[in-house]
This record gives structure tokens, sequence and C-alpha cells, in this order.
């Protein structure tokens, strides 16, 4: 603070001992040839004497307008009237000891009001460029903070900007500072100091107080005065621009919201079209479930029932051939029915009767349910004692058994099948790693809807019947897979309340 304050009486002073250096220099010009006369230089005085009166001009006089001008472009028209009266004063002594006439008075006299009214014109005409040069430098940052907002990227950023503009666009930039407050947060032009003169202004938009423009300065309060009607104008200003930009703030929001609402409905929409999708599948899947799921089971049995017979009755006559054959046929008939039943399971699934199940022997018993080709090997890794589950034994063992069959048949034969079992935040969980061809990514979402299937065989039952049952036993199943290393499904079922504590 006070170096700025010392930064001002400094500057004043120097103009001040330029104005005297000036005075002094004219003073001795103007009694030059005098003072050469005096030291003996008699004839060369007497000629530069003749310039006091050449013409009835007094040339020596005329340099005190340079004092007098200095003054009035530096200090104002008082200080260019104080140097007329002290040019007068130092014209008297000349006047009147060295000129003849006894009105000799009067000619410093004139003299010095010419001098008055040169330099309080003077003064005039460069407080009116002075005002000019403001009013451009006032206009100019009034224009760099419309271009402040424009490339601001939010209000904290333009408030940076404009508290350095501020101070540039005052008489005395060195010497003024600018602080803005904003909703109770503060933002300071560079090497801000409270300097003891201060204006403030309030940043009001529409009757509502925004925050305040503070404007701190070492020069005098006269300063802030002067261009009070600025400050008021660039107070107005900014309020206006951060309100636009608090708006424009909010229209970008309300407009990623909205955005984000679109999506969020298009989703929405794109989910109850599945859902229809699906249902009309289901409802498809029930009316072929219940048109002919009776009339195929029928006429399949009694297939498997000739097949039988004449197994029986060629066991010691049929060739190699015959007995494939029959063999085969016997085979299609099991897919067709396990089709029939998948189709009826589905539309007809029962609530479950739940019940305490020991949770391994029921992993065990739908292993025993699949065949295993010989080319695959299981590995079961069975962790501690068997928990207790609470769960419908039968439709969990169909759902484990079809999680089984499918990875058996993704190994096409040749793999390892691994088989563990753990307990996690009231859950027992068991997880079927297999060493199959894998899921694609585009697939995983899909392979549990009904009637999706990738495989020549099945109508794609077997996973949408498994998660049905294993959810409606307050159970979850997930899968991960990895295409050319293998799937893993893992399930996990509610252990009983005694096992959970």
């Amino acid at each position: 603070m006070r170096k700025g304050l010392n930064g001002g009486k400094t500057r004043w002073r120097l103009c001040l001992w330029r104005g005297v250096i000036i005075m002094m220099a004219c003073s001795i010009l103007y009694y030059l040839p005098s003072l050469i006369s005096l030291a003996g230089g008699t004839s060369l005085g007497e000629k530069l004497d003749v310039l006091h009166n050449f013409y009835g001009l007094d040339f020596y006089a005329l340099t005190f307008f340079a004092p007098v001008v200095y003054a009035a472009y530096v200090f104002g028209v008082r200080e260019a009237i104080l140097a007329s009266l002290a040019s007068m004063l130092i014209l008297v002594p000349y006047m009147l000891l060295l000129l003849p006439y006894p009105e000799a008075l009067f000619r410093p006299t004139a003299f010095a009001m010419i001098l008055s009214a040169v330099g309080a014109v003077v003064a005039m005409l460069q407080r009116n460029d002075e005002q000019r040069r403001q009013r451009l430098q006032e206009f100019k940052c009034l224009h760099d903070v419309g271009k402040a907002a424009e490339e601001s990227q939010s209000i904290d950023d333009f408030l940076r900007r404009v508290v350095e503009l501020i101070p540039q666009s005052m008489s005395h930039p060195a010497e003024t500072r600018a602080r803005i407050t904003f909703r109770g947060k503060s933002c300071q032009s560079t090497n801000f100091k409270e300097f003891p003169h201060k204006i403030q202004e309030s940043l009001r938009v529409n009757g509502e107080n925004l925050g305040s423009i503070e404007i701190y300065t070492a020069s005098g309060n006269s300063v802030l005065r002067e261009q009070s009607p600025f400050i008021t104008a660039l107070a107005e200003e900014i309020g206006g621009t951060i309100r636009k930009m608090e708006l424009e703030q909010s229209l970008k929001q309300y407009s990623e919201q909205l955005e984000e609402m679109v999506k969020e409905r298009t989703r929405e929409l794109e989910e109850a079209q599945d859902k229809l999708v699906r249902s009309e599948r289901l409802a498809a899947v029930g009316e072929l479930a219940s048109g002919v799921g009776h009339e195929l089971r029928n006429p399949l049995n009694v297939i498997k029932s000739c097949i039988y017979l004449l197994n029986m009755t060629l066991a010691d006559k049929a060739d190699e051939e015959t007995i494939s054959t029959l063999k085969l046929l016997d085979q299609q008939v099991d897919i067709s029915n396990k089709i029939v039943t998948d189709l009826l399971t589905f539309t007809r699934v029962r609530p479950p009767s739940l019940e305490q199940v020991d949770f391994h022997n029921l992993i065990r018993e739908s292993l025993s349910r699949i065949r295993v080709p010989e080319g695959i090997k299981v590995v079961t890794n069975f962790d501690g004692q068997s928990p207790k589950v609470l769960v419908d034994a039968e439709q969990i063992g169909r759902a484990l058994a079809n999680i089984v069959s499918n990875a058996l048949q993704a190994m096409d034969g040749k793999g390892v099948l691994r088989v563990n079992t753990g307990i996690d935040e009231g859950y027992a969980w068991v997880k079927f790693e297999d060493t199959g061809c894998g899921i694609p990514e585009e697939n995983l979402d899909k392979i549990f809807e009904p009637l999706f299937t990738t495989k020549p065989k099945g109508i794609g039952l077997g996973l949408a019947i498994t998660k049905r049952l294993v959810e409606q036993n307050n159970g979850v199943i997930e899968v991960t897979s990895q295409v050319g290393k293998g799937t893993t499904f893992a399930v996990k079922l509610p252990l009983c309340k005694e096992e959970a504590n």
C-alpha cells in the first residue's frame, strides 16, 4: 500500500522539479545579457540585450511560455496560473531596475495575464485530450469484457480475465487493483492490495444482487469520482454477462439432462419392446406346447417301444448296420422327447417346494444324471463341509444338469470340466468351468432368452428353463466366457438360516 502511495508522490515531485528547472533555465536566459554586462562583457551584453526589445517584443520573456505550458500540461490550470505569477515575479526586477519608463510594472503584469490565459487554454486542451483517451480506454475495456465472456469456458475464468482488464482502463493502472465478489466467491487482480481509496458497485440484475465490484487506488478519491459513471456501467455489463453465462450453463445442463432423459426413455422403450417380443415368443411357445406336446409325445413313445421290440427280436439275427440304425433311431427319439419335455416344462413350471438340501450331494446327483464322454474329464473341488441350501431339489437338480449338459456339448467330446464350490454372503455357489469353444460377447446377453440357440439341434429353451428354475428358487445365475478358451457358469443358492448365521 505504502509503495503505491510513495510511487505517486515520487512521480509528482519529479514533475515539480522538472518545472522548477525549466523555470530557472528561462530566468537565467532572461537575465543573461545583464549578467554578461556586469561581468565586463559590455559589448556582448548590449548585443544580446537587443532581444529584450526587438521591434517591441521581448523575445527572452517568450521563453517563460515553456514552464507555464509544462505546468498546464502536467498539472492543470491552477498550476499554470501559479507558474505565470512566478514568471511575473521573475520579470519585475528587470522591469523596475533596467527599463527607463515609469510604466515598467505594466509589462510583466500584462505578460503574466497572457501566460495565464495560454496556460489555461493548454490545460483545458490537455484535460480534454486526457478525457478523450480515458473514454477510449473505458470503451475498450467494455468491449474486452464482452470478448472475454465469449472466450471464457466458465464464470470463474471470465472473472479472472475481467479483474485484470479493469486496472488497465483506469487513469493510473499501476496504482489500481480490482476485486469481484460473486455468490460468496472472490476473484482478485494480480498483486492485489487494498489501497486507501476505494469505490464499490453492486452487480445487480433485475433487482437481484449477484455480488459486487471493488476498485482500489492510491491516486485519490477524485480519480474514482471522475470514473464513477464508467464503473457503474462496468458493473452493469459484468452483472449482465454473468447472468447470461449462468443461463447458458443452465440451458446446457438442461440440454445434457434432456439428452440423457431421451437416451433413458429410448432404452426403456427398447427394453419394453424386447419384453413384448419375448412375451410373444413365450405365447407362441405356450400355444405350441399345449397344442402339440401330448400329440407328439404319444407317437414318440410308440416309436420307442417299437425300437425296443425290434432290438429284442433281432438281438441275435441283425447285422451291425441294422443295430447301428436302430441305435441312431433311438437317440433321435430321445432328442425329440427332450424337446417336447422342454416345451412342457417351460410353459408349466410349478412353484418350487423349498426344503433343506445338502448342497454337495445335490451337485453330485446332477452330475450323475449326465453321461460323460470318454474324452472329457470332470474335476470336482468341493470347498469344506457341505452346506445346507433352501431350494427345490428336483428343480435345481434339473437346472444344474442342463448346465453340465451344455458344457459337455461345448467341449465336443474332449476337454476338462471343473466344478468348484464355496460360500459367500449368505449364498452357496457352484461354478462349472469348461474348456469348450466359448460364447461370443455379443451373444452373452441373449443365451437365456427363449428360442435363442446357436446349436444345430434344440430349440433354445434349455438355458431359459435353467435361469427360470434358479431364479424362482431365489438364486442367481451368471456367465462369463472367452471365445476359444471356455465358459464359466456360476449358480448362487440361498443358505438355510442356520447356515447363514
